[in-house]
């Protein structure tokens, strides 16, 4: 199947609202009542970035998503989620690839991110040049990259 990838469309939402509660179902299930009392400014935050809300498609299968928005001098990924029948198949690369492209193309030449000690993806992450710079909220890691 080929991987596809497009800026967001309304009808991904419900999609993108499943995914971002899977993760915090899986990683962060302590979190997951205070994740749901804010459910309202995660869709603001959706709805505010969507020009920066990118989706990949396998053939036409929904198979993943990132946002980043923009800071005061760098670009921050928010969120980036495969979904676990696409992962290790080229979906979270080419969304981070999306997302750094889509920074320079809107003048940043810096990239940030945080992910947990413990997810996986933060291999990804370094394999694709970022660098952990330390620990910043919540213990994550933090991560940088220049574009």
């Amino acid at each position: 199947m080929a991987l596809r990838l497009r800026q967001a469309r309304v009808t991904d939402l419900p999609a993108i609202y499943r995914g971002e509660e899977s993760y915090i179902r899986c990683w962060e299930p302590e979190h997951e009542a205070s994740w749901r009392a804010q459910l309202e400014r995660h869709l603001t935050r959706w709805v505010d970035n969507f020009d920066r809300l990118n989706v990949a498609l396998m053939g036409n299968t929904f198979a993943g998503y990132s946002l980043w928005t923009p800071e005061q001098h760098y670009a921050e990924l928010c969120t980036i989620h495969v979904m676990p029948e696409h992962r290790r198949s080229g979906v979270g690369t080419a969304l981070l690839e999306a997302y750094a492209l889509d920074a320079v193309q809107h003048g940043f030449t810096q990239l940030r991110l945080s992910v947990r000690p413990d997810n996986p993806a933060k291999r990804m992450y370094e394999k694709a040049g970022f660098i952990c710079t330390g620990t910043g909220a919540h213990d994550y890691l933090t991560y940088k990259r220049h574009a």
